[in-house]
């Protein structure tokens, strides 16, 4: 399917998320690279956010109406930023990727299942498993699903975003 991109269309940012938080950042690293662009860690930027304080010790702290608002805001936020290529684990599916998804070229390598037990103990127990794979479910259906090896992977968004850039998407 063809879509008439203009310019001013055109996202600025890119996100690697999904289940595999070491093969994110590799792709995103990777990608920022070649592009001569800044890469940034989603998660890295929530321990920030939440003012240098895991997800689960602020869950503690606060609580989980807290730590999702706080969530919410982060991504939001990061979402704005431009010229970025950013990575993030399973985590940003607790309250959607919606955000992200939508500011972002948004790319879900898709080699390993999600599997909430790659969440930390302390978060699992205080999560929505439905609404997790919900957002999950959506995410996928919103974003550019990558299947093949990780330099396949790298490859196959570096094309995506020239084919775009030439408006071949």
């Amino acid at each position: 399917m063809r879509c008439n991109l203009q310019p001013e269309d055109y996202k600025s940012s890119v996100a690697v998320i999904g289940c595999n938080k070491a093969t994110n950042e590799y792709i995103a690293k990777s990608v920022a690279n070649r592009l001569g662009l800044r890469y940034m860690d989603l998660d890295g930027y929530l321990k920030y956010f939440l003012g240098g304080i895991s997800p689960s010790r602020a869950l503690l702290k606060g609580g989980p109406e807290f730590l999702l608002d706080s969530m919410r805001k982060a991504f939001a936020e990061a979402s704005e930023f431009e010229g970025v290529i950013m990575a993030s684990s399973a985590l940003i599916f607790c309250t959607g990727a919606d955000d992200i998804i939508k500011n972002c070229y948004t790319f879900i390598p898709q080699r390993d299942r999600v599997d909430i037990r790659r969440i930390d103990v302390k978060l699992r127990k205080f999560m929505d498993v439905d609404a997790f794979m919900t957002n999950y479910a959506v995410a996928c259906d919103m974003c550019v699903l990558l299947s093949g090896e990780v330099e396949e992977n790298i490859k196959a968004i570096l094309d995506f975003l020239e084919e775009t850039a030439n408006g071949g998407v």
